[in-house]
């Protein structure tokens, strides 16, 4: 925890991204990069029947934060995206805050 969720990159470009911004994600947020996952969801999108390219949406799923941090981490994120994928036309970064009692892991909730 927390959880990345990548599309509209190809999946080369996030196996590098994971070199770097997981660190410095724990980093700021004060915990240990091993607490971070960052997952590739190969995808497609489509507009007026046209493939759409050029579009990256990166989904975080985490417990509660401060906006100031939000904004951090999506600096962060919008960083290691252009650095990985100098192509990139428009990035969505899209914060989803989950209920600690609401999750569990190895049969522990947080």
């Amino acid at each position: 925890m927390p959880h990345i969720r990548m599309r509209g990159l190809p999946e080369e470009a996030v196996a590098d991204i994971s070199r770097h911004l997981l660190d410095e994600l724990a980093n700021l947020c004060g915990t240990k990069a091993e607490n971070f996952t960052l997952e590739w969801i190969p995808s497609r999108s489509y507009r007026s029947g046209e493939l759409e390219l050029g579009f990256t949406q990166v989904e975080v799923l985490w417990f509660p934060k401060d906006r100031q941090t939000h904004h951090r981490v999506e600096q962060l994120i919008r960083q290691a995206v252009g650095r990985a994928h100098p192509g990139l036309e428009r990035l969505a970064v899209m914060f989803f805050t989950l209920d600690p009692c609401a999750y569990y892991r190895d049969g522990q909730h947080f």
